[in-house]
């Protein structure tokens, strides 16, 4: 009874002292890491989007070239034209993505103080910490 007496006790002093994340903290690395994955998904089907139209311009360019036909030759290079400057506009959005997911991954290192029992009272020490929360419930809003 004593025992568990004292685990109570001591499980009642420590547990102010080790704290979870602060939910500010935590909102704002859900919110980068929210950004992260637009800006991510966005660069990449611009990307894929500017490929395939440059591949598909190149074809009907050099078909319409081979052909004589004006029409291909000018579709042929709107599309080559298109897709190369989506091409291109992806890049800074993928780079963005990539250093909005940094942002986040530094908010959650860090460190964070544990308190340990010495025997001239408590000892506060520093470590460095990794937070990472795991979400149990599979709902997504």
């Amino acid at each position: 009874m004593h025992k568990l007496l004292f685990l109570l006790a001591f499980f009642l002093v420590v547990s102010p002292i080790v704290k979870a994340q602060n939910q500010e903290n935590k909102i704002l690395i859900e919110e980068y890491l929210r950004q992260s994955e637009n800006q991510r998904k966005t660069g990449l089907i611009m990307l894929g989007a500017g490929l395939g139209s440059v591949v598909v311009g190149t074809i009907l360019f050099g078909t319409g070239w081979s052909d004589g036909s004006d029409v291909a030759v000018g579709s042929g290079a709107i599309l080559f034209t298109a897709g190369s400057i989506s091409t291109l506009v992806s890049i800074p959005i993928l780079i963005s993505s990539a250093s909005v997911a940094r942002k986040g991954a530094k908010l959650s290192m860090g460190t964070s103080n544990i308190s340990s029992v010495q025997s001239s009272g408590f000892s506060s020490r520093a470590y460095p910490v990794l937070s990472f929360s795991i979400p149990f419930n599979s709902q997504n809003p």
